[in-house]
């Protein structure tokens, strides 16, 4: 890309740094579980020296696994959110045509396939496409996250039009997982001249 370039290397670190968070809460979910069955057996057999060990040891191991998940979240994952807007916004301005905001009336397709989001407008042959995969494999969670960028910077877009004077009888979007011929539901962004307030919500905690 010309505008944004995404840098693979700092995107392995927060991989690698949302990976140890994700060791620490599998960690955190274990010592949970020793907790539970060593306290259990020492007091149904007498063992007071597990009970005192399970007592002692498991919340402070506890603590610690809880303290990492939470640094890799803030420091990794908020770190790949804010990689991923970036790359957003830098799709939408360089293929800024692509959305035809010439057009009085606007439907945004978009279909999300597993490290992918392609965006068709009112059903024109070329498409806008936002490939995720120097991100690495997408969980569900940050694929949810990317197509909320997505939908957002086009909430943002054609609000911001509307504001500056631009005429639109109706712009909305659908979202499709890739497998199916139908679309989901329009949601829309300007219906019948006038923002949607709920798209104009989101436009004014955005802007």
């Amino acid at each position: 890309m010309d505008m944004y370039e995404i840098n693979t290397q700092e995107i392995k670190k927060y991989r690698t740094g949302e990976l140890v968070g994700n060791i620490a809460l599998v960690f955190c979910a274990a010592v949970l579980v020793f907790f539970a069955v060593a306290f259990g057996i020492a007091r149904i057999n007498g063992i007071k020296p597990l009970e005192i060990v399970a007592l002692c040891v498991s919340p402070s191991l506890m603590a610690a696994g809880v303290a990492v998940a939470a640094y890799c979240n803030v420091k990794y994952g908020s770190a790949m959110n804010t990689a991923v807007k970036k790359f957003v916004i830098a799709v939408f301005t360089e293929n800024a045509a692509l959305l035809h905001p010439e057009r009085n009336s606007l439907t945004f397709n978009l279909s999300v396939s597993e490290n992918e989001v392609i965006l068709q407008t009112n059903g024109y042959k070329e498409k806008l496409r936002f490939d995720f995969s120097p991100f690495g494999k997408l969980s569900l969670f940050r694929k949810v996250g990317a197509l909320n960028e997505i939908e957002t910077r086009l909430i943002i877009t054609f609000c911001r039009l509307h504001a500056r004077g631009a005429k639109y009888s109706d712009v909305n979007f659908t979202e499709r997982d890739g497998t199916r011929r139908k679309s989901g539901k329009p949601v829309y962004i300007i219906k019948e001249g006038q923002p949607d307030p709920k798209s104009y919500k989101i436009y004014l905690k955005n802007s």
